[in-house]
């Protein structure tokens, strides 16, 4: 009997250690539920040269499903384009920094500036990769 009662502990205990969202080597984090389902950023479209020193702050709202909704300025991967595309090596290119501040750098023209967050937020941005599940949300920079 002693075995049979050490056997379910044992086995109750990981049971339960799975249910947490403990993790092995290179498995993901189970998330909590909380889920990531939008990203809306603001403004929708900048003009640069409308813009103190041509620069334009982009911020960015989170929605969740679950409370709090909405997250005024989650953390999240600022790019222009997606954030794992290559830049392109000739020509001129806007640029955008970790805080959402965007600016032109001599390109003309008109890009997507992007915000990319996991939609698991137990996932840190550093962790990201091109087949994270994620969620986006793009602006429009207008240069002149």
């Amino acid at each position: 009997m002693a075995k049979c009662s050490a056997l379910i502990v044992c086995t109750s205990f990981f049971l339960i250690l799975l249910g947490t969202g403990t993790t092995g080597c290179g498995g993901s984090v189970m998330n909590s539920g909380r889920m990531l389902q939008s990203l809306t950023v603001t403004p929708a479209s900048a003009d640069a040269q409308t813009f103190p020193g041509g620069r334009v702050q982009f911020t960015v709202t989170g929605t969740f499903n679950m409370v709090p909704v909405t997250v005024a300025s989650p953390v999240v991967m600022w790019s222009i384009g997606s954030p794992f595309a290559p830049p392109s090596p000739t020509m001129p290119q806007a640029s955008v920094n970790a805080t959402g501040l965007a600016q032109c750098n001599g390109f003309v023209g008109t890009t997507l500036v992007e915000a990319t967050a996991p939609s698991e937020p137990e996932i840190p941005l550093q962790g990201m990769t091109p087949s994270t599940p994620a969620v986006s949300g793009t602006a429009t920079l207008i240069c002149p």
